[in-house]
């Protein structure tokens, strides 16, 4: 497994104190703790915490954080599964970095030219004749 790498400074994250209360806000009063994206009880399983607004998106990171822009998830059902909001945010965040790329005038390289190919010379018939006689005509019969 590799190594964690250390969260960039532009990146805000819960506190643990913020986590415990996003925990307290999706426990109902069985003790189940709930995925708040879609019910289902997710107590014992691998659970994340999601920045609702994608942090990527977040233009001005010096606002901090509170447990109203954060929900509980669970990992397999919401947050990283197939169709899960992950995919979805790194979708919206590409989309995103296209469009400010566009808006600044920043294009791709062009493709390197070549020289191309020599045109063929034209095709006077549908089908050439073959240049040898066929197999199964004899003429020495």
């Amino acid at each position: 497994m590799p190594p964690k790498r250390a969260p960039s400074p532009a990146r805000r994250e819960f506190s643990r104190a913020q986590k415990v209360e996003m925990i307290k806000r999706a426990m109902r009063d069985a003790g189940q703790i709930i995925c708040e994206g879609c019910g289902l009880n997710v107590a014992g399983k691998v659970i994340e915490f999601d920045h609702i607004v994608p942090e990527a998106l977040i233009l001005d990171k010096s606002a901090e954080l509170s447990i109203a822009d954060g929900r509980v998830l669970g990992r397999d059902c919401c947050h990283r599964g197939p169709g899960g909001k992950t995919a979805h945010d790194l979708a919206d965040i590409s989309e995103a970095k296209r469009r400010e790329a566009k808006h600044f005038g920043i294009r791709s390289r062009a493709r390197l030219r070549t020289a191309g190919f020599a045109a063929p010379e034209p095709q006077r018939s549908a089908s050439r004749p073959l240049a040898k006689p066929a197999a199964w005509r004899r003429d020495d019969l």
